[in-house]
Order: structure tokens, then sequence, then C-alpha cells
């Protein structure tokens, strides 16, 4: 059986013990929240039927199911060697939900809020949720890296500026060095500066020629 085949019954094996474990977990809280089966001593409250294997199926089913993505996903590489990682939270969270809405509207409603279900399940949403956060992309934007386009851009952006300077009597070499004026390498620094904002995406282009102009304006009035 292919790797990719192996991996997807990895996937849909580990949402079902997902979810045996999350209406396993309901069923008792639906009773009180605690159930017992066997053993040589008095039951006083019983599971319901088929509860017991069906947690323990759950429980050692998401770590053999978790176990077979993780293998295969590491195979296969990139993105999906990743995903298994979303187990964790996705069972913190589920599991948190049904502390929280049993704590705040329990069985039987003139018990008012339950503390003891109120504050695991605050826990549990804090387990799962700040993992989660930790592993969605940072969408912040990359410095873009040296490249022909950037250098393109510098050279067209420094030959502008020679042409300013020059009302001003400075003399300025378009090769990217300048000799005469400080002025005119401050200059120059800035406008390589916003060639540099443009191409990473900080500056759109309306706004990256309303800034060259503004800064070449501003150069020559003053």
């Amino acid at each position: 059986m292919g790797d990719v085949a192996l991996y997807a019954i990895g996937i849909a094996g580990l949402a079902a013990c997902l979810t045996l474990l999350f209406l396993g977990m309901r069923a008792v809280m639906d009773i009180g929240g605690f159930c017992a089966e066997g053993g040589p001593f008095e039951i006083r409250q019983r599971c319901p039927e088929g509860i017991p294997l069906i947690m323990v199926l759950g429980v050692f089913g998401l770590f053999g199911f978790g176990a077979l993505m993780g293998w295969k996903g590491a195979v296969i590489g990139g993105v999906y060697a990743g995903l298994v990682l979303l187990a964790w939270p996705a069972l913190f969270l589920s599991l948190g939900w049904n502390f929280l809405e049993y704590a705040l509207w329990p069985p039987a409603p003139a018990q008012g809020i339950v503390w003891g279900w109120l504050i695991p399940g605050v826990l549990f949403l804090l387990m799962g949720g700040l993992p989660l956060l930790a592993l969605l992309p940072d969408r912040r934007p990359s410095r873009a890296p040296e490249s022909a386009e950037l250098r393109r851009t510098r050279s067209r952006l420094v030959n502008a500026m020679a042409a300013r300077a020059e009302q001003r009597g400075w003399r300025v070499e378009t090769g990217g060095s300048t000799s005469g004026s400080a002025q005119a390498d401050d200059l120059v620094s800035r406008l390589e500066r916003l060639a540099t904002l443009r191409l990473n995406g900080t500056l759109t282009e309306l706004e990256f020629e309303q800034a060259k102009r503004a800064l070449l304006d501003a150069e020559t009035v003053g």
C-alpha cells in the first residue's frame, strides 16, 4: 500500500479516535462525570453500555494512528510531516469544550455552575489553544533578498536622483557611490530603502511613487 494511502488511513483513524473520546466523555458527563465497571467493590454509578471499550479504543487508537500519520507524513515530506501535531490542540480543545459546556449548562440545572468542570475546561482550552497559535504560519512580510530587480530599481532611482542633484550643482556617480556632498549620499541611501520597502511588499506601487517623488522634490526645493 502506498505512503499516501497509509497517510490517509492515519488521518481517518486519528479523526475517528478523537470523535470517540469526545462522545465518550459526553456520555459519562451526562450521568454525573464518573462511572465504573468490574472489580470487587460495589459500584455506585455504572458506565453507559460500551463506553469503557470506546474510551480504551479511543486512547490507544489515538497513539497508533497518530504514529502512522507522523511516520508516513515524514516520508511524504513537506507540510504533511507536521500535520499530525494538530492532533494535540484538537484533543484538548474538544475535551475542554465538553468541560465548559457541562460546567455552565450541567445536566441538573439546579446545581448551578460546576466549578470542578469549569476549571479543567479553561485549562484544557489553554493547553490546546496556545500550541495551536504557535503552529500557525507567520504572516508577517519577510525581507526580500537582494535580487537583480532590486539592483535595477536602485540604479534607476540613483539616475533619477542624479538628474535632480545636477540642478543644485552636485556631482553624483550613478554607479552607486557619491562624491562632493554628504547630503547626496544620504539621499541615495533613503532612495535605496524605499526601493527595498517596495520590493518586499511593505509599500504599494502608488505609495512608493508618492514617497519617491516627495523625497526628490524636497531635496530639489531644499
